[in-house]
Order: C-alpha cells, then sequence, then structure tokens
C-alpha cells in the first residue's frame, strides 16, 4: 500500500483509504484511542491487542495509518514495523509507548517510523500528527484536547438517561486511560461525572461535594478502593459504590463483607456492562 492511496476524502465506514489500525495490548488505551479517533470523524477503525494479531489484520485489509504500541507480547511495534517495510508496506506508522525505543530505530532507519509519542499524551498531539500524516478533512479541525473529545456523534448506544441527568457520578482510577473511559462513556449517556486519580483524592472529593454513585478501581496509590468504601461507613455516608477493577477482592469481602459494595465489575468489561450496572444500581 503506497501513501498516494490515501485520497482526500470524507471518512467512512467503507472508505478504505482512511482505514486505520490501532494495535495496543493494553484494553483500556486500545478502546479509549478506538473511540477518539471515531469522534473526530475517523468512523473505519479498527484494532488489535499485539502486534501478531495487527499482521493478521495488515494481511487481509488496506490501512492508511498503523498506531501501534511497542512492548506487546509475540510481536513487538518494532517488529511490527519491520515486517510491513519487509513486505512493500509504505504506509505511516505511529509509535505509542511508555519507552520509546529511540535507540533500536537509531540503529535500523530502514524501518522508517513516521512519528512517535511518549505515554501519557494528549489526545490534541496524537491528533495534531494523524492530521500532518493523512489528508485533512474539515471533520478533523481540532484545536486543543477538551475539542478532541466531543463527539460529532454519539461513540456509543444513546442511552434512555437525558441528556439534563441530574445523577452525579464519582469515578476514581489511577489509570489515566480506564479513567477517561469510564468518564466519556457516562458523560455521553447523560451524567453528570467528575473524578479523582487515586483512594485519597476519591476521598478528598467525596468529603468535599455530594454524589449519587462511587466508581472505584481497588488497587490504588495511597488509598485502595476498599480503604474508600470503609472510610464511607465509618463516616456514615450512604453513597453506593461500584468497585471495577482487575481483581475484585472477593477473599476480603468474605472476610469482612460489610464492605462490600453494591457491585462489582471485573476488568476487562463492556461499556454496555458498566452502564447496565449503573443503571441498576441508581435504580433507573
Amino acid at each position: 500500500m503506497k501513501n498516494s492511496d490515501c485520497a482526500p476524502s470524507a471518512p467512512s465506514r467503507t472508505d478504505s483509504s482512511q482505514r486505520i489500525l490501532v494495535v495496543d495490548d493494553e484494553f483500556y488505551i486500545r478502546e479509549l484511542l478506538v473511540r477518539a479517533l471515531y469522534q473526530i470523524g475517523y468512523e473505519n477503525v479498527d484494532s488489535a491487542r499485539d502486534g501478531a494479531e495487527a499482521w493478521e489484520a495488515l494481511e487481509k485489509a488496506n490501512y492508511c495509518l498503523v498506531i501501534t504500541d511497542h512492548k506487546m507480547p509475540r510481536i513487538t511495534g518494532l517488529e511490527l514495523v519491520e515486517k510491513m517495510r519487509a513486505a512493500g508496506m509504505l504506509q505511516p506508522v505511529i509509535l505509542i509507548s511508555g519507552t520509546l525505543p529511540t535507540e533500536e530505530i537509531n540503529r535500523s532507519p530502514g524501518l522508517r517510523v513516521d512519528a512517535m509519542l511518549a505515554k501519557p499524551f494528549t489526545f490534541a498531539a496524537l491528533s495534531a500528527i494523524i492530521e500532518q500524516l493523512l489528508p485533512a478533512t474539515e471533520s478533523q479541525v481540532i484545536a486543543d484536547g477538551s475539542q478532541f473529545l466531543e463527539s460529532r456523534e454519539p461513540a456509543v448506544a444513546p442511552s434512555h438517561v437525558q441528556k439534563n441527568s441530574s445523577r452525579r457520578i464519582l469515578v476514581v482510577d489511577d489509570d489515566d486511560g480506564s479513567r477517561q473511559l469510564k468518564i466519556d462513556l457516562l458523560k455521553s449517556s447523560g451524567y453528570q461525572v467528575e473524578s479523582a486519580n487515586d483512594g485519597v483524592a476519591g476521598w478528598d472529593a467525596l468529603r468535599t461535594y455530594e454524589y449519587d454513585l462511587v466508581i472505584t478501581d481497588n488497587h490504588m496509590p495511597r488509598m485502595t478502593g476498599l480503604e474508600m468504601i470503609e472510610k464511607l461507613q465509618l463516616s456514615h455516608m450512604p453513597i453506593p459504590v461500584i468497585m471495577a477493577t482487575g481483581n475484585v477482592p472477593t477473599d476480603e469481602f468474605a472476610r469482612r463483607p460489610w464492605l462490600k459494595p453494591e457491585a462489582t465489575l471485573q476488568k476487562p468489561f463492556k461499556n454496555s456492562d458498566l452502564l447496565d450496572v449503573v443503571r441498576n444500581v441508581l435504580g433507573e
């Protein structure tokens, strides 16, 4: 595939010239990127969980751009780029990683990585690079990260919750991607949403403002989700809690059942699962 194949045109689900492949082994980062690309106008976005799955996708379909993490199981991001270039695939690649392999790229200039972004990065930074690599369309002219997150049309199915909903939710999660994904999902479903990046910040918010619901991770620095629930109960604050975490502390709940929240969700979970649990807990 040559870059000239990416002719300027409005993105559509069937326009292969505007098709983008997102590759990341971290579920929430992958979902967040797909959602964000959709929101700025790229509706034809596929995703892969690692380099091996991405290579299978590249062999089956034409892509105008590949956005890939580096450190992944089976095939790394650089190994994926190497396979692409060896096969004559010339489409641009944006490499995103917590640790950018600058020295490896310098040793192998033939790999031709078109751009690199160190995690964490802003959506505004990513979109600026995409605008340089792909033909501009009027739906992709953005000025900052907040506009980047604005939906051109809803990225999730419309909720029965009205947009003027007075329900106020606090999202507590130390993972930036996971936290932002929940925020976007809940806001697009009509809820008022605030967030905290760990248990201490969450507890400070709970003592300052009133909320109808808390959605919290468990393993977080300074204060875990379980410790925050315990503080809520000791302070007699009757706020329902949903614990959404990678490892639900079932043993701890069995030992101290009074700490068990209203609902739990094991990561990874679907957006629809989270919305269903939220509505159920709020009695909607």
